[in-house]
């Protein structure tokens, strides 16, 4: 329910989630990450993802109720449109276990 419930703040959550467009791609899948300036070392290089437009965000730079809502960081996020369609969270350790391969095979089905 709180994965929801994040899922919804970050599909309404306005402006500061644009920063850091890839803008030499249009298409309409999207994959955002979301990450804590604390934990930044853990962050994903997801530049090598093709046919998506890639999108990074601060949690810092968020709103107080959307970092309510995130309880582990690095965060992924894969939007079709407007719909999140698959996401990959931290585990304790703060560290995202997935390769870009994984991502880039979710991609390549939508």
């Amino acid at each position: 329910m709180r994965l929801l419930i994040a899922l919804a703040f970050l599909l309404f959550t306005p402006g500061k989630l644009t920063e850091g467009v890839k803008s030499d791609v249009k298409t309409d899948v999207t994959v955002l990450q979301v990450n804590s300036k604390w934990n930044k070392q853990h962050n994903i290089d997801l530049n090598g993802l093709t046919n998506c437009t890639v999108k990074f965000a601060w949690l810092e730079d968020q709103n107080g109720n959307f970092k309510k809502q995130v309880q582990t960081v690095p965060l992924v996020i894969i939007y079709k449109g407007q719909k999140p369609v698959r996401q990959w969270a931290a585990d304790l350790s703060f560290k995202l276990d997935v390769d870009l391969l994984e991502i880039q095979n979710v991609i390549d089905r939508l």
